[in-house]
């Protein structure tokens, strides 16, 4: 007798307890949910949504569909072209470094400084093939470096040319010679790095759809 009134007490306490704590919790209101579960995520959207907020995916069929579908395919197409451009500029950092390595019998086979300048000429080469390795994992990156030692490397051969007192016919055509390769080859380097950048953001959003 004893023991079912502490457990009748003991009851009435807690549901005490359980009436004062649901007066802190807010209150929920039920709502029409349908069509409001993204079908790919998962993820509880409002009802007036037509994508799903978290990964973009279409909450109904019909137009939102096919407008996903078309621009999944533009983005696609961009990343191949982006991917085209990123190839093409390690394809000529490739070149520049095999340049270096082939060029050095031909120009510097007679000069008194030839060993230096062999030395010189093999660590662009060098140089040239690891940053063209490197973009193979981080093209941007290494895009962008080809670009600045590029420019470097031809603003110096420019202006030293520049410098000398006695400026003569060839070494003018030398100049507009190495400034004309130099615009070309940062030409498309930039276009490889505007690429690999472009690659880089529409794999994130692929990635997160």
């Amino acid at each position: 007798m004893l023991q079912s009134m502490e457990l009748r007490s003991f009851a009435i306490i807690n549901s005490e307890k359980i009436k004062q704590v649901q007066k802190h919790l807010p209150h929920i209101k039920p709502g029409n949910t349908s069509g409001s579960c993204c079908t790919k995520c998962f993820y509880i959207n409002e009802p007036g949504n037509n994508f799903c907020t978290n990964c973009g995916y279409p909450l109904h069929k019909g137009e939102t569909l096919l407008l996903y579908q078309f621009r999944n395919k533009q983005r696609k197409e961009l990343l191949r072209q982006s991917i085209y451009s990123v190839q093409v500029a390690r394809v000529l950092l490739y070149i520049i470094a095999a340049f270096f390595t082939v060029g050095i019998g031909f120009l510097f086979g007679n000069l008194d400084n030839r060993f230096f300048l062999v030395f010189l000429m093999l660590a662009s080469s060098a140089l040239f093939f690891l940053i063209a390795r490197w973009s193979l994992s981080r093209p941007f990156t290494a895009l962008l470096t080809g670009f600045v030692i590029i420019v470097t490397f031809s603003t110096i051969a420019v202006f030293g040319e520049f410098t000398n007192n006695i400026f003569t016919y060839e070494q003018l055509i030398y100049t507009i010679a190495v400034g004309s390769v130099s615009i070309l080859i940062c030409f498309f380097l930039l276009r490889g790095v505007r690429g690999a950048y472009k690659a880089d953001l529409i794999n994130e959003e692929m990635h997160i759809n």
